[in-house]
């Protein structure tokens, strides 16, 4: 019997390019010094974004290139893409197409660039909470999407917090006329660097499917439609998360 060929992804070959591509080009490890001499990641933000995901700081290989999720062991872009939140494959150098596209973009807790996260404080990270807040306030999303159970710590000052979506909405402004509170979905999802072992990539995916199909409820035409969390239950890791049957 003729022997069948095993398809292969396109994504998954570009994704693999990219990892051979990093390992060919070794950059040269940056000092200290070199470091902390890098600027802030661009960001780009605009009222009524329909996910605003919040990273924790830029690390070295994002900030050398002025990237967000720069690095390509990253499951950041791939897995907007398997998921179904972006409708193609982009590498960090075509990220303005999450802002300029489909009304998406990315800032981060902490603006300074380190070799590692673990190089924060707690106190910086608490210290740059306002300003995290201002954003968005600001651009007001309809989700804000925490790339970190350790960043969502921190902002809502929580010792435990379980992945996925959460109980509690951010409240931007009350109407004057109605008194009704305009709010955002808050979504918290395993870190998607490469460095995180405690969660791997399907069950990232997993999040990210959660996450798209939430996205799908709230801006839904004509109008925006009930979560249903039997369906995110469905979408998700079942061992590690707890939905709330109360509908938000």
């Amino acid at each position: 019997m003729p022997k069948h060929k095993k398809r292969v992804n396109s994504a998954d070959l570009a994704f693999d390019a990219s990892l051979q591509d990093a390992k060919k080009s070794k950059p040269v490890r940056p000092s200290e010094e070199e470091i902390a001499k890098l600027p802030p990641i661009p960001e780009s933000i605009r009222p009524d974004l329909d996910i605003l995901f919040v990273g924790i700081n830029p690390g070295v290989m994002s900030g050398q290139k002025q990237l967000h999720f720069g690095n390509p062991m990253n499951y950041f872009w791939r897995g907007l893409y398997e998921s179904g939140l972006i409708p193609e494959q982009i590498q960090p150098e075509q990220g303005g197409m999450l802002f300029s596209e489909w009304n998406m973009s990315i800032v981060n807790l902490v603006q300074r660039t380190t070799r590692s996260t673990s190089d924060l404080s707690i106190r910086e990270m608490r210290e740059s909470v306002p300003e995290l807040c201002r954003k968005i306030s600001f651009s007001s999303p309809k989700i804000i999407c925490f790339v970190g159970l350790g960043i969502y710590k921190v902002f809502a000052n929580k010792s435990k917090v379980e992945p996925g979506l959460q109980q509690e909405t951010y409240d931007y402004c009350k109407d004057k006329e109605s008194s009704l509170a305009k709010h955002g979905y808050i979504f918290v999802m395993p870190s998607t660097s490469g460095r995180t072992s405690a969660y791997q990539n399907p069950e990232k995916l997993a999040y990210l499917r959660q996450l798209k199909y939430l996205r799908d409820c709230v801006t839904a035409q004509p109008a925006p439609q009930n979560v249903d969390h039997a369906v995110l239950d469905s979408l998700g890791p079942q061992t590690r998360s707890k939905y709330f049957s109360k509908q938000i």
